[in-house]
């Protein structure tokens, strides 16, 4: 599921930063420019780029100037694009319809709107829906290729972990995150004082509009003028000390569902909605010392079998026959099994749901039915439960996610280039 949240997050974040949120019709017959291994960038694909990003200009009520150097940029940015989705290709990766549809659904909630709202909008703006919706598959592969081939390469050691613990990042890591979005009245360069008046009077005016009840994310697509307005404003998740001092120290005490602003920038007045915070408090669960005979069906004892064997050995239990002798003798889970099926502490989110729905709600020293999982059919027993602060393993964890992405970006440039250094690539112009 993280991995899944992760993908979303990238694919919005590459859709604003690429340009690729108004994908137009294409408006030139096709021909092929480059080659790329087994795939092509068509004359279309980059026509339809300098528009997208002619449209994004006009939007921000600023222009792009069609130059050949503009136009090499972004025939080189579609190689190295179709150079990745053919090692995805290579990979056997795929991204099913499913997926795409829950970004999709992504993108309209962050609209306001619905897949049929979206559809609509996208449409409404002259451009094809179809070629977004591929558009937005297209991205998710090259985001899981990424994921894929250059975090495998990611390595933290429990030294380094220790170390950056120790450190002015390792107390970031243990710093509240907050769930943002911002509006953004933009200020040009050396604004004069008649601009910032006028500038922070429409923040003013937002702001009241959102106070009245003004979804949020349409008046971040129809006023903002930051790079994510077309994406509902959505900032995602930010560590409070890795943002600019003016807006830590008045996000400081914030609380879930607060606006806060207008805020004075070098880059215009924002408007920040604190949608979600975490982190402050310490983190304790439940644990459970808990034991378990498992019996598997294989292919010579069947599904039947494996669990009549199960019910025999519950009730031996039931007439007072020693339980982790039973479990030496029968269960199939061999580190358990030598240890009379103790498995020791663990926790819900360590187990199979069936399992852990069904220890959760065992009184202690009672032995549960025959319960089947994946694995096959259990017996088990509570013994005793505890609570647990498990706050430095998350401060550790988050530590450890901190510096696997400031690696990913470094692993990233490197695989990139040697990516389009082992690519086939034939220009065609």
């Amino acid at each position: 599921m993280n991995s899944l949240k992760l993908s979303i997050k990238y694919v919005l974040s590459a859709l604003v930063f690429s340009g690729l949120v108004g994908i137009a019709e294409p408006r030139v017959i096709d021909k092929i420019v480059a080659v790329v291994d087994s795939g092509v960038v068509l004359s279309s694909d980059i026509e339809t780029r300098l528009y997208d990003l002619q449209t994004q200009a006009e939007s921000r009520s600023t222009t792009v100037e069609i130059t050949n150097e503009l136009r090499q940029q972004v025939l080189e940015r579609l190689i190295l694009e179709q150079a990745q989705v053919e090692v995805a290709k290579r990979r056997g990766l795929q991204i099913d319809d499913a997926r795409v549809n829950e970004t999709l659904l992504q993108i309209a909630k962050n609209r306001d709107t619905d897949l049929v709202g979206l559809k609509n909008a996208i449409e409404s703006e002259g451009k094809s829906f179809t070629i977004f919706r591929e558009q937005i598959r297209r991205e998710l592969l090259i985001s899981a290729v990424r994921d894929r081939e250059v975090r495998s390469r990611i390595r933290i050691s429990d030294l380094e972990l220790e170390r950056f613990m120790e450190t002015t990042g390792g107390q970031i890591s243990t710093a509240p995150e907050l769930l943002l979005s911002q509006i953004v009245v933009g200020l040009p360069n050396r604004p004069s004082p008649e601009v910032i008046l006028q500038a922070e009077q429409k923040a003013v005016q937002i702001r009241d509009a959102l106070l009245k009840g003004a979804p949020f994310g349409q008046m971040a697509v129809r006023y903002s003028d930051a790079p994510e307005a077309s994406q509902g404003g959505d900032l995602g998740w930010r560590n409070i000390l890795e943002l600019s001092p003016v807006f830590a120290d008045v996000l400081a005490d914030a609380n879930k569902n607060t606006l806060i602003g207008p805020v004075r920038s070098l880059g215009g007045f924002h408007l920040i909605a604190v949608r979600d915070r975490r982190g402050d408090q310490s983190v304790v669960i439940t644990e459970y010392r808990v034991r378990h005979i498992l019996i598997k069906p294989d292919a010579v004892r069947s599904p039947e079998k494996a669990e009549e064997l199960a019910q025999n050995i519950r009730r031996e239990v039931q007439g007072s026959a020693d339980f982790a002798e039973l479990a030496r003798r029968f269960s199939e889970d061999p580190l358990s099994a030598a240890k009379g099926g103790d498995l020791g502490w663990v926790r819900v989110d360590q187990l199979v749901p069936s399992f852990a729905s069904v220890m959760t709600e065992l009184p202690l020293s009672t032995l549960s039915e025959v319960t089947r999982s994946r694995f096959g059919y259990h017996l088990i027993e509570v013994l005793d439960t505890r609570e647990s602060d498990i706050s430095e393993e998350q401060m550790k964890n988050r530590a450890r996610q901190i510096l696997t992405e400031r690696k990913f970006s470094q692993e990233l440039d490197s695989w990139l280039r040697q990516v389009r250094a082992d690519a086939f690539v034939e220009i065609k112009l």
